[in-house]
């Protein structure tokens, strides 16, 4: 006696279900090691802000740390903050916009100077905060 089945199995089905599980694991994989990466340059710790400002173009960035002598980062090398104006009237960018990302702990001085810096050579100028508190 032969039997035969009801319900009919397309071929196509066996091969895309692996093909969609294999899909999300590589998702998965993706959306966990991403939390994983180094962000690269210099660490500081930014001040907390709520208020945010959209993502700028290709802009300059100019660190500032903390201590009774700040150090100054231009494109992540550390500079003498004399030859900061050298730097940027030597740098012909085209979006001439800064983000200068100063520690909590630096002096408003320095930041003001950097800033004042930045203004007098024609640049925008942005601080960069932190969306959360630390």
């Amino acid at each position: 006696m032969k039997l035969t089945r009801s319900v009919h199995l397309n071929p196509f089905l066996i091969f895309l279900i692996p093909l969609v599980d294999l899909c999300f694991l590589l998702l998965l994989l993706f959306l966990v090691s991403s939390s994983f990466l180094l962000h690269p340059g210099i660490s500081v710790n930014l001040p907390f802000s709520k208020f945010t400002l959209g993502p700028q173009r290709n802009p300059i960035v100019v660190s500032i740390t903390a201590g009774p002598y700040p150090l100054v980062y231009y494109r992540d090398q550390q500079i003498k903050f004399e030859d900061l104006a050298h730097r940027l009237k030597e740098d012909h960018s085209t979006d001439r916009s800064i983000i200068i990302q100063s520690d909590q702990l630096t002096p408003q001085g320095s930041v003001v100077e950097v800033m004042n810096l930045c203004l007098e050579n024609g640049y925008s100028v942005v601080l960069a905060t932190s969306p959360k508190e630390q």
